[in-house]
C-alpha cells in the first residue's frame, strides 16, 4: 500500500529560483527531485545507524576486555612490540 504525504518546504527567494531553474534544465519535476533526495537521506541514515551500532559494539567489547583484565596498557604493548621488532631484525640479519 502506497502512503502519500505532502511536504511544504520554505526556501528563500534566490534558492527557490535557482531550484526552479535547475529543475527546468534537468527536465524533471520538483516532486521527483525531492523524492530522490528524501530516499538518499533515508539510505544514508541507515548506513550511519549501522556504522554507529558497529562502533558501539566494538567499544562494549573493549570495555568487557578491560573489566576482565584482558587489556594491555599502551606502554606495555609498545615495549612488547619493540622487543618483537628487535628479535625479527636480529633474525633477518642471521
Amino acid at each position: 500500500m502506497t502512503r502519500k504525504a505532502q511536504l511544504q518546504v520554505h526556501l528563500d527567494a534566490k534558492l527557490a529560483n535557482d531550484f526552479a531553474a535547475a529543475i527546468t534544465t534537468a527536465q524533471t519535476s520538483e516532486s521527483e527531485v525531492l523524492r530522490e533526495m528524501v530516499q538518499d537521506y533515508v539510505e544514508r541514515q541507515k548506513v550511519d545507524s549501522n556504522y554507529r551500532q558497529f562502533l558501539e559494539d566494538k567499544v562494549a567489547r573493549g570495555r568487557d576486555e578491560v573489566a576482565a583484565g584482558e587489556a594491555v596498557a599502551v606502554d606495555d604493548a609498545e615495549r612488547m612490540f619493540a622487543e618483537r621488532r628487535d628479535l625479527a631484525l636480529k633474525a633477518s640479519r642471521s
